[in-house]
């Protein structure tokens, strides 16, 4: 009979696991339609949840306490982080608060770290820069309430597919006793000391103290082995490289060749001329790599190997990935960028006459926001080869009294 109960008890646990990895790869999948009456969009969304088998009475509770925030909406059109230049928010990113306690807790939570390592092959140093850069090693969670921030974002019309499936999975974690109703975090209702969304909370929340709790936003021991298990899924490679450093003294260089899908082998650059900051290249000579340019030829610049990818699923911005993942390279060992001279990025009104310059032209720049986001350096660089100047996909004062 006991051994009944246990194969009763592991089927269920494998069709948890496949209903939640059936919801997460359907992610895009509208539930509801989304504007019009809140309460009416809460009712018929808590029908949803009930469907899925949660129980009816807990979803009650979750749809009395959530409330539509005109504050969320704000700062889900108003993101005024990406509007700085690389050396700006890398500068305000990794500071010596963070390296030095980022190096206290690799010590601190080293057996742990020894585990993550082991089992899922990501290095201390990368955990550590996530759990630095979204809360300050827990110190800034955030103080909007979790379940109206991702009902707010579930029912707004700009990103409902993926915000009703995290409203849901949010009424999951409270039914299993993860979340409670005064829970808060992140405005777009991500939870924890490593900010994450309730779904990927579902399928990799671990109890890395052993006290039969998953919390993340008390136990740093629960939030670095659930980030380990998401970076893992994320596909990181173990025991490769994931960013450094590189000189490139030559002015000729052909910086057309940088930026995302121009990648080629280690020995390929070697032979343009980049030399490694470290003197000796931490990849072998078969490795792809893309060299990135995040402010222009005159800035920094650096190798992004396969790795790096991780990142990007982690956060799409360019900037916070690539100063991520050089803070993960600074916790272990290496030195700060050489910042030189680099040109300045152009201020907002400058970008927003920039980008509707080039859209006029019939380039592809995205959405006119003053930020210089992928499609906006692409056409730059786009722009900078039909008129002769530098590819480096870095809109200078230069180039834009020139179009201007």
């Amino acid at each position: 009979m006991l051994q009944f109960y246990f194969i009763l008890k592991n089927i269920f646990f494998v069709f948890l696991f496949f209903f939640i990895q059936s919801n997460y790869l359907f992610a895009d999948k509208l539930l509801v339609n989304c504007g019009g009456d809140f309460n009416t969009f809460l009712r018929n969304i808590g029908e949803v949840a009930i469907n899925q088998g949660i129980d009816k009475n807990d979803v009650f509770l979750v749809l009395k306490k959530t409330q539509r925030s005109k504050k969320v909406l704000s700062f889900d059109r108003k993101q005024s982080t990406f509007r700085l230049s690389f050396t700006d928010f890398s500068k305000k990113a990794i500071n010596s608060y963070r390296l030095k306690n980022g190096k206290k807790n690799i010590e601190k939570y080293r057996d742990l770290f020894l585990v993550a390592k082991s089992k899922y092959g990501i290095p201390p140093e990368v955990i550590t820069a996530f759990w630095a850069m979204e809360t300050d090693f827990g110190a800034v969670q955030g103080n909007f309430h979790t379940i109206s921030a991702l009902a707010t974002l579930a029912h707004d019309c700009r990103r409902p597919e993926m915000f009703q499936q995290e409203y849901i999975a949010a009424i999951h974690l409270f039914s299993r006793g993860i979340i409670d109703l005064k829970t808060t975090g992140a405005w777009a209702g991500e939870v924890g000391q490593v900010q994450m969304l309730p779904s990927d909370i579902l399928r990799f929340g671990s109890d890395g103290n052993k006290d039969g709790i998953i919390d993340l936003k008390k136990s740093p021991e629960d939030s670095i082995l659930t980030a380990a298990a998401l970076i893992s899924e994320l596909g990181w490679k173990p025991n490769q490289p994931w960013i450094e450093e590189v000189i490139i003294n030559d002015i000729s260089f052909p910086w057309q060749e940088a930026g995302f899908g121009r990648n080629r082998t280690l020995s390929s650059w070697r032979k343009l001329g980049i030399i490694s900051r470290n003197k000796k290249f931490i990849a072998s000579d078969k490795t792809m790599a893309t060299l990135l340019l995040p402010q222009g030829l005159k800035g920094p610049k650096f190798l992004a190997y396969p790795n790096y990818n991780i990142y990007l699923k982690w956060n799409d911005s360019f900037i916070y990935t690539v100063t991520a993942a050089h803070l993960a390279s600074r916790l272990g060992g290496q030195k700060k960028f050489l910042s030189n001279k680099p040109e300045k990025i152009l201020s907002v009104e400058e970008m927003l006459k920039l980008q509707k310059i080039l859209q006029s032209m019939g380039y592809d720049v995205g959405k006119v926001d003053g930020i210089l986001g992928r499609k906006t350096r692409q056409s730059v660089r786009s722009i900078q080869i039909k008129l002769g100047f530098p590819a480096d996909s870095w809109p200078t004062a230069d180039l834009f009294n020139t179009l201007n």
